[in-house]
């Protein structure tokens, strides 16, 4: 049995789903196109943490990070509990409100958000269990911690051979993988950046600020965005590019190449990218290859933006490799 181990941030949402597209400002008007609000647990080490533990059929899964002294604290606890995550590793602070995030989500299925809170900023080293650390087979982490943090487990895991699974997100606090000729982020088993963070990456790398970073990633057509992804990925082998309903970008050991997701319907993409983690971590965890693992992730990723909500509709390993096994006789009856 492998011990998986997940820091990193755990919220309360709140979602708007809009019946249509995103409004270029928010006005009275675009706020009328809200059609319905709904408040769900999210946090990208959360959402992770659950989603590798609904992936894992015998493989232990802990969560370390922080929550309010609140409803939500105790709502966040209470659903690791019923999933089987050992929360052991979660401070309770006591005075502070639980970590949350608005969200907007448009009519089709994309997302736009904000957080708030200081429960996450609370996530020094020092708070972090050793104990639990120690045990780990496999470690996930994020940016939202303080950078001293990332550092220290980056530095830790590294020192103890034990394998780690970075998500550079957010891309403004993704800055120090670059420093020192990308150290940082050599030291990762492997990185799993959405486009616009692999796109953050390769701008930070030539120096360039977030500022500056955000305004050429809307000024960069996407096929020609995808291509310098594919390139950069070519460079570091140990990144896995999630680019949404075009799948990822990974190194097979011979070059960079494009794998697309399978066919789905997007009702709401919140969480997308953390299923897709969660899924490939467990596989990795069960001793799968890097291909097989990357097909956990996108088939995971693929059932779950079928509902709302960052951790609603996330799949069991039993529901991912059924899906996949009718995925594959499909194809292959087409195929004779």
């Amino acid at each position: 049995m492998s011990k998986i181990v997940v820091i990193g941030s755990a919220n309360m949402d709140t979602t708007h789903y809009l019946s249509t597209e995103f409004p270029d400002e928010l006005t009275q008007e675009s706020l009328n196109e809200i059609i319905k609000t709904a408040r769900v647990l999210g946090g990208k080490g959360a959402n992770q943490a659950r989603a590798a533990k609904l992936q894992s059929k015998e493989n232990k899964v802990y969560f370390i990070g922080c929550v309010g002294e609140d409803e939500s604290g105790v709502k966040m606890l209470e659903e690791f509990k019923r999933v089987g995550v050992d929360f052991r590793g979660v401070k309770v602070l006591k005075g502070k409100t639980t970590d949350g995030r608005i969200i907007d989500v448009d009519k089709n299925g994309e997302n736009r958000m904000k957080g708030y809170g200081d429960c996450i900023k609370e996530l020094k080293p020092e708070l972090i269990d050793m104990t639990i650390l120690e045990k780990a087979d496999i470690v996930a982490i994020q940016m939202k911690m303080p950078q001293e943090t990332v550092k220290f487990v980056i530095e830790y895991c590294k020192r103890n051979n034990k394998p780690l699974v970075i998500d550079p997100t957010p891309p403004e606090k993704a800055n120090i993988l670059m420093e020192e000729g990308a150290k940082l982020l050599g030291d990762a088993a492997y990185l799993t950046p959405n486009e616009e963070e692999a796109f953050a990456l390769i701008k930070y790398g030539e120096g360039k600020d977030i500022t500056q970073i955000k305004k050429e990633f809307k000024e960069t057509p996407k096929e020609v965005r995808l291509q310098m992804i594919q390139d950069f990925v070519a460079k570091h082998p140990n990144v896995i590019a999630t680019i949404g309903g075009d799948g990822v970008i990974y190194h097979n050991g011979k070059g960079a190449i494009r794998k697309r997701t399978f066919p789905t319907e997007c009702r709401d993409s919140t969480g997308a990218g953390d299923t897709f983690n969660g899924a490939f971590i467990a596989s990795l965890a069960r001793g799968e290859k890097l291909e097989k693992a990357i097909e956990y992730g996108l088939m995971a990723s693929s059932m779950k933006v079928r509902y709302e909500g960052a951790q609603n509709g996330v799949p069991t390993y039993e529901e991912v490799t059924k899906a996949l096994d009718i995925y594959e006789r499909k194809n292959r009856t087409h195929e004779d």
